[in-house]
């Protein structure tokens, strides 16, 4: 009951506040825009330093299709300007995407818990930073995992593809695991450090101590939130392939224009999904620092005292009349 609050709390603030919506939707599409501009200027620029020969132009042009891509090889080969746009081009995204969710988190917990006054950046940074590190640490374990899978895979002969497959997915599914969990902790220790303003490794504590309190109500809210992320991914994706099927029935730029919008739409949904879950998170945060009721007890009313006992008084005989004594006897 208390995590379907939680969750409640979530998808309520999303949608009383969508003004935090917006904002992170224009905060994560405006990194993606400039980060696909720098990627695709960084490209064409690398298209123009290549030199083709004119056996190579010929083989672009020609038959069979075999000659397309080794003339394609040929003209990549050797070519250093590919690593030294890359050594530019990657750590300009890490540090527009640090300082893009640094900023961009500070604004949405403030705005989620209520705050006056700004909420420090220095450990948002820090947080971001992990998760970025720890991002680019799993691109390598993948790069790692392709690497063993492909000498497990070569046998003596010949190259053994299920056992490629079988390799790079056991792999690839633990190193998606390890930087899940791991990100998760950070995103939470978001939450403390923007309430307490605490460092970032007291942060990354303080979330660690807030899920050990309340594993169910995390569990809860991270089942439900990503359930609906999983079916809203499938319906997409269905649209997108019925889109396509009707690609050699609609003019091209009608198909890419349908993609598109479906994309777009899909990355917006995706956006309120994680305010309501970050929403709910704070739910939680909230819960937890506000202190149970404490049960007050009744004041203790002085004891009744007993009723003075009475003397016992002796009978009296009227006169005229023998005493109870007398008649008796």
């Amino acid at each position: 009951m208390i995590s379907q609050s939680s969750i409640s709390d979530g998808f309520r603030t999303a949608f009383r506040e969508p003004t935090i919506v917006l904002g992170e939707i224009a905060r994560r599409w405006s990194f993606g825009l400039a980060a696909l501009v720098l990627v695709a200027a960084s490209f064409f620029a690398y298209l123009d330093t290549l030199r083709a020969g004119n056996l190579e132009l010929m083989a672009l042009r020609g038959l069979p299709r075999w000659l397309i891509v080794d003339a394609a090889g040929h003209i990549l080969h050797g070519s250093p300007r590919l690593v030294m746009a890359s050594a530019i081009v990657l750590p300009a995204i890490f540090v527009m995407w640090i300082a893009a969710a640094t900023v961009g988190r500070a604004a949405t917990l403030k705005a989620l818990l209520r705050r006056e006054g700004r909420v420090a950046l220095s450990p948002q940074l820090g947080l971001n930073f992990l998760r970025a590190s720890v991002t680019l640490a799993a691109l390598i374990g993948y790069l790692g995992a392709a690497i063993l899978a492909g000498r497990a895979a070569a046998g003596p002969d010949d190259v053994r593809p299920g056992v490629f497959l079988l390799v790079f997915v056991v792999l690839g599914a633990a190193v998606t695991i390890v930087r899940s969990r791991v990100n998760w902790f950070l995103c939470l220790g978001a939450i403390p450090a923007a309430h307490d303003g605490c460092d970032t490794f007291t942060a990354i504590g303080e979330a660690a101590g807030l899920f050990r309190r309340h594993p169910g109500r995390f569990a809860g809210a991270g089942a439900v939130f990503g359930t609906i992320h999983g079916v809203l991914f499938a319906f997409c994706t269905v649209v997108c392939l019925l889109a396509l099927s009707l690609a050699d029935k609609v003019p091209p730029a009608a198909t890419v224009f349908l993609l598109a919008v479906i994309t777009l739409a899909y990355f917006a949904a995706v956006d309120f999904l994680y305010i309501a879950r970050l929403a709910a998170y704070v739910a939680i945060d909230e819960s937890d620092r506000t202190p149970p009721p404490v049960a007050v007890a009744p004041e203790s009313l002085p004891p009744v005292p007993e009723p003075p006992t009475m003397p016992e008084v002796p009978p009296v005989s009227e006169p005229g009349l023998p005493s109870p004594e007398g008649a008796t006897s």
